[in-house]
């Protein structure tokens, strides 16, 4: 039986509809692997992109590089200012755009240890504790495409940094929703959904250090996973190398689990941070997101196209329960 759900986290309805589980999956978008010698983020082909900004390096090799993105979205040496387009609004596409080359080796996501993880993690926080102090930079968007379905156009892994001088309009409702939430309860939205799913636990995948992981009770997406803390950690900030350490860990056991269920899948993850300089849209909640806002990390297979009906409702349509495919991915424990 089908199911309309509510996310007081995303402020979204879903449908649950187990009926369309038997709709054809899309699975069969595998990045194919490029030749190696011609692949711009491999070793050895350092040259064929744009130059370093920052690196992590062991025995004097590089594990982890950051470099500007070639096909920039936004512009650093742009000004951010108002184009006179009458009553249309729009500025100059001032930003920053990265890309972290997570690893040397031409490999899939699905063949990473936990010190690829690790390594990847701590050049997010390194560049997050960079980027703030650009206070022209309001917001970073930090996200990791894998596979066609979810947009990647380069199959070795790479995970990007989109730097904005405003905050996207869908970021800023959720931090005013939980700021409101905080100003009614005196508690974080995201560590009472938290508090509440441990203590049902019908969708709490695992548990390490002061992570956890979870299906949302009202996942926008079929297999979607959620990784937050049970501290009170707000950003990438707060987290030091044994922070880093164990939330690779449990990064790398969430998709672990889900590609033993379901092979090899496309999917997006959202490294979420919240806005790192005050701007005059979040100037009223922004000396307080550490009391009201929780860290958090989005992965979200895309394992069915989206269709007409989420495109023109912005309301989800997700044909597995996430008590199901808890139950089913216990087995592989």
């Amino acid at each position: 039986m089908s199911e309309i759900r509510y996310s007081k986290f995303d402020n979204q309805y879903v449908i649950i509809a187990p009926e369309r589980f038997h709709k054809p999956l899309n699975m069969n978008s595998k990045p194919k692997t490029n030749d190696i010698s011609s692949c711009p983020f491999c070793k050895g082909n350092e040259e064929k992109i744009t130059r370093e900004i920052f690196s992590i390096k062991e025995a004097d090799s590089w594990v982890v590089r950051v470099v500007p993105n070639l096909y920039t979205a936004l512009n650093l040496e742009t000004e951010f200012k108002p184009k006179d387009r009458g009553f249309f609004e729009s500025f100059e596409g001032f930003g920053v755009h990265e890309v972290i080359i997570d690893t040397p080796k031409h490999i899939s996501i699905f063949e990473f240890q936990s010190t690829e993880y690790f390594y990847l993690l701590k050049s997010i926080k390194t560049r997050v504790d960079d980027l703030k102090k650009d206070i022209r930079v309001k917001y970073l968007s930090i996200f990791k495409n894998y596979g066609v379905n979810a947009g990647a156009s380069q199959s070795h892994p790479h995970t990007q940094i989109i730097g904005m001088p405003i905050v996207p309009i869908s970021k800023r409702e959720l931090l005013l929703r939980e700021y409101n939430y905080y100003k009614k309860h005196g508690s974080k939205l995201l560590a009472d959904i938290v508090q509440e799913e441990i203590k049902e636990d019908k969708r709490v995948l695992f548990r390490y250090g002061k992570f956890v992981s979870f299906m949302p009770y009202a996942s926008l997406f079929p297999f979607e996973v959620m990784i937050t803390t049970v501290d009170d950690f707000f950003s990438f900030a707060n987290l030091n190398d044994t922070n880093l350490d164990e939330l690779a860990t449990i990064l790398q056991k969430s998709i672990d689990i889900l590609h033993k269920e379901i092979g090899e899948f496309d999917f997006n993850i959202e490294f979420f941070e919240p806005p790192i300089n005050s701007a005059f849209d979040t100037e009223e909640f922004f000396d307080s997101i550490e009391r009201f806002h929780l860290f958090y990390i989005r992965i979200r297979p895309r394992i069915f196209n989206l269709a007409g009906f989420e495109v023109a409702n912005d309301m989800y349509i997700n044909p597995v329960e996430p008590e199901f495919i808890k139950r089913v991915l216990d087995e592989f424990r």
